[in-house]
């Protein structure tokens, strides 16, 4: 049985609570249109940002398991962010949250975002650590967890 790898997994959950809470919450379905087509600008935002990571990461032949990663990446998006995999996936869900004109919905995001803070970064981070070393710590020093 293939190990799903669970932040997507998370992004697919946050998918159907969005769904849910359009069908079975109407009354919360407040965002207008035209004003809910911002929803797919920043979902698109999420996106770019998740192509330009792995973008970096075929150009440094690395992979998103860390144990087997040889390089440590900390320049493009990665010298804003040490985590711009999931700042994409939570740009993407806050957009498709807004696109669902339901408010209820734009607690998700931020849901899947303190998931991924706890959970996590923690572990990987501890990864990390004991895969680069000083330099993750210099790059840790450096470059701001989120943004």
């Amino acid at each position: 049985m293939k190990k799903l790898y669970i932040p997507p997994t998370l992004i697919a959950y946050c998918a159907i609570l969005m769904l849910v809470c359009f069908v079975f919450l109407p009354q919360y379905n407040m965002i207008k249109f035209p004003f809910n087509l911002v929803g797919l600008l920043i979902a698109f935002l999420g996106f770019y940002l998740m192509g330009k990571v792995r973008d970096m990461f075929k150009k440094y032949e690395t992979t998103l398991k860390i144990e087997t990663s040889r390089h440590l990446i900390d320049e493009g998006v990665f010298s804003k962010s040490r985590n711009p995999m999931y700042l994409g996936m939570f740009f993407l869900i806050i957009g498709f949250s807004v696109f669902s004109t339901n408010v209820i919905s734009l607690l998700l995001p931020f849901a899947f975002l303190m998931a991924v803070r706890l959970i996590f970064v923690p572990k990987e981070d501890k990864l990390m650590l004991e895969q680069f070393g000083n330099n993750y710590l210099e790059y840790k020093k450096k470059v701001r967890m989120w943004i």
